[in-house]
This record gives C-alpha cells, structure tokens and sequence, in this order.
C-alpha cells in the first residue's frame, strides 16, 4: 500500500487517541480492522492482512467530534487509523494483552462501557418527563420562579454636582440620554450608551433604589449622589413583579427535573437488582 506524505505527529496522534477514547471508547479498532470481508464490502485500507473496510470506516467517521472533523478530512483519519492499526499489531507482537496490569486496564474499561451502554438503555433511554410532570412540578415549586420587580434603565455616572446638574440641563434641552452617557458618564456602560440592562429590586443600593423605582419608562431620575459620583437614571422598561409564566421556566425544569428522575429510574433499578441477587462479602480480608 501506498501511503500519502502527509504524517500525523505524534502529539496529534496522542489527541486524537485520547479524545477518541474519551468520548468513544466503546468502539475498538478490532471491529474495524478485520481479518475477513464479506463480498459486498471494500476494502479501505490492508494492513498486513488486516481490512479496513469503508463501510466500518464510515461508521467509525461518524464518531469522529466535529472539532476535529474541521481540522482532519477523512484521508487524514484514514492515516490514524492505518497508524493505530500498526501500533495495535506491534502491541499484539509483544503480547502486551498477556500482561496481569493491562489486561485488568482492559477488563476495567469494558466493564465501563458496558455499565455507560446499560445505564444509556435501561435508565437514560426510558426516562421522559411530560408537559404534566413540568406543569405538576411548577405548580408545587411555584415560590422558585417568583420574579422580583424589574426595570430596564440607562444611567450616567459622573464625579461632581455640577457635571450632573449640567447634563440635566442637556437632557432638558433635548439632548439624548445615551449619547450623554458614551460622551461624560465614567461608568463601566458607558460604552453602551448607559445602557445597565434590566435591574432586579433588592440588587443596589437603597439610596438608588428608592429613587429610581418610582419611575416610569420613559422618566429620568433626580441626581443621585453615592459615595464615588452622582448617578443619573433614566427608565426604558418597566416589568412588575410576579411569578415567572410556565413557558418562560419550562425548559429550566426539565433540565432541572430530569437528572432527579433518572436518578429516582436508576435507585429503584439498582434495589431490583440487588433483591434478586446473591451477594456474599468477607469484610474480614480487607485490612488498612
């Protein structure tokens, strides 16, 4: 066979082994690299009698993560895996499988990939959550999703009084409030025209909060002075307080309320299981 010139390094080699192995360990080199062919399949690639066929190849193309589909086209993966099977036929020359340490290694992650597969199939797979269970669980976590007023607001921050009470006179003379802002304000959201976002009753300071929050949208506020300045606000929104609707939380509860679920399928599947099996434990033989 002949190989192409482009040489995966070995730091790339080692990358890829280990997010492979990461994320797929359940799929072994051993499947793809056969030593018969059935007639309907081609072969890909023959390593010293060993066949790649492009059907496994392809499957194999699908495990790939997509980071790594953007750096390698699949000659690229073709080389890795052509590099693998060379390394696992020199392992296999050196009878590395017979050593104790490396065959538990391996057993250990079998019995890893078979633990992942059954928890995927047995719990994972037959876990679901309804829109009934969501709605049953908002209903009886309802003070969880209680909104606090909030205003979405513009501010200027300035050092002295009468920058402040200079730009209220701008503002009084049509002046727009967030170019004021980008051109005087020495806030952090200056740059945004002052813009701060929306703002949760209870998050500033009382001084502040009880100015600002009797405003309407559209309103500016009187001069604020704090420790380090003199705030100046203006009110775009206003969203009063509440319960946050069940469209707006449905999918934080599912995210929430899933992983609790699965967890309540494998607890109970876990207690059947051991109620039919047989377990013997000699504690005595273990020693500190």
């Amino acid at each position: 066979m002949i190989r192409n010139n482009k040489k995966l390094s070995l730091t790339t080699i080692i990358a890829l082994l280990l997010t492979i192995m990461a994320f797929f360990t359940v799929f072994n080199l051993q499947v793809i690299a056969q030593e018969g062919i059935d007639n309907n399949e081609k072969a890909l690639a023959v390593i010293n009698g060993e066949i790649i066929t492009l059907e496994n190849f392809e499957q194999f193309w699908e495990l790939i993560p997509d980071s790594y589909k953007a750096q390698l086209n699949k000659e690229d993966i073709l080389e890795q895996l052509i590099t693998q099977t060379l390394l696992i036929q020199k392992a296999d020359e050196l009878n590395l499988r017979e050593d104790p340490e490396i065959a538990f290694q391996i057993k250990n992650a079998v019995d890893q990939i078979l633990i992942q597969s059954l928890l995927q199939k047995e719990i994972i797979e037959k876990t679901n959550l309804s829109d009934e269970d969501i709605e049953m669980y908002y209903e009886e976590n309802k003070d969880n999703y209680w909104q606090e007023e909030e205003i979405h607001a513009l501010n200027i921050l300035v050092e002295s009084r009468d920058q402040a009470e200079d730009i209220i006179n701008k503002l009084n003379e049509g002046e727009e409030f967030s170019s004021l802002a980008r051109d005087f304000s020495i806030s952090s959201s200056a740059a945004e025209g002052g813009d701060i976002g929306f703002i949760t009753k209870g998050t500033l300071k009382a001084e502040i909060e009880e100015k600002l929050f009797i405003l309407n949208p559209g309103e500016i506020s009187e001069i604020i002075p704090i420790e380090n300045g003199f705030h100046i606000f203006k009110v775009l929104e206003k969203k009063p307080s509440g319960y946050l609707e069940l469209e707006i939380v449905k999918e934080e509860i599912r995210y929430q309320l899933l992983p609790l679920r699965q967890q309540e399928a494998f607890d109970k599947y876990l207690e059947e299981i051991e109620e039919k099996a047989i377990i013997e434990k000699n504690i005595d033989l273990l020693t500190d």
